[in-house]
């Protein structure tokens, strides 16, 4: 009985040996996230979570929510890391700082994600943006490039074959810059605002047809930011040639700004460190 006992002990303690150690939490959000998250990264105080739910499968690849949240972990490293050393950019300090106080990023199926994202800034005061895998797509295949566009005169472009992780991933770091830079403002009376009313104005841009099709709910304030993630999508494709007057200048507004250009698609470090 006694060798029974010893054995029993022994197996748990190595069990529990073979368990990831994972960095105690410092806060009460992080705590939560951990409790009610399969997956926790965090960046300088920026959280990145998901559920272990299983992806839609509609965009033909076989992809687990685990490869969703380390495409997503990628991504925003290479954004705070423009000179891929494996350290956020010394110019990315303020915008790292910004993620990590006012957003938070979740990936998940939609009652997932909405449960989470309405903690987190209820109680926290974190707005978290959501990306809802049971619906969009995650295509691992592409790189930003290989698509032709001839303009951009729609709130419902977007590149072929493509991947949305690319493009809530931006839109959380433009999100940031909302935030932080008052002269990065989506609502009324912001510079990118009045490019993009004055680009509707002359009848080049719409946002129509989208908020039609979302029942009216379509706000100009998103409108702004996706108007700006196609504007960046298409420089990064190598179309920026295609751009009208009003595109042009918000797109030259974002290089002033200092938003990352880049996207290193092979960006081999990981910024950072998993939690669970």
């Amino acid at each position: 009985m006694k060798k029974n006992i010893l054995i029993l002990f022994m197996f748990i303690s190595q069990s529990c040996n073979d368990l990831p150690n994972y960095e105690v939490c410092q806060s009460e959000m992080c705590n939560y996230l951990i409790e009610n998250s399969s997956y926790v990264h965090e960046i300088n105080g920026f959280y990145i979570v998901s559920s272990d739910e299983i992806p839609t499968k509609e965009y033909g690849f076989n992809h687990t929510s685990i490869d969703i949240f380390n495409k997503v972990i990628k991504l925003f490293g290479s954004f705070l890391d423009q000179d891929n050393d494996g350290n956020i950019d010394q110019q990315y300090v303020q915008l790292s700082t910004g993620l990590s106080e006012n957003l938070a990023f979740v990936i998940g199926h939609r009652d997932f994600v909405d449960e989470i994202t309405h903690k987190t800034e209820r109680k926290y005061g974190v707005y978290g943006m959501g990306f809802f895998s049971d619906s969009w797509p995650y295509v691992p295949t592409y790189d930003g490039t290989g698509f032709l566009v001839n303009e951009l005169n729609s709130s419902m472009w977007r590149p072929e074959h493509f991947d949305a992780t690319w493009e809530e991933t931006f839109h959380t770091i433009t999100e940031a810059y909302n935030r932080i830079d008052k002269d990065f403002k989506f609502s009324e009376g912001g510079y990118l605002r009045k490019l993009m009313d004055d680009d509707i104005s002359d009848g080049t841009y719409d946002i129509s047809e989208q908020n039609n099709l979302e029942n009216g709910n379509y706000d100009k304030v998103t409108a702004v930011n996706e108007y700006i993630h196609q504007i960046w999508e298409i420089n990064f494709s190598g179309q920026s040639d295609i751009l009208n007057v009003h595109q042009t200048k918000a797109l030259d507004f974002m290089i002033e700004k200092g938003v990352p250009m880049k996207l290193n698609t092979n960006y081999e470090f990981i910024l950072g460190k998993r939690l669970k």
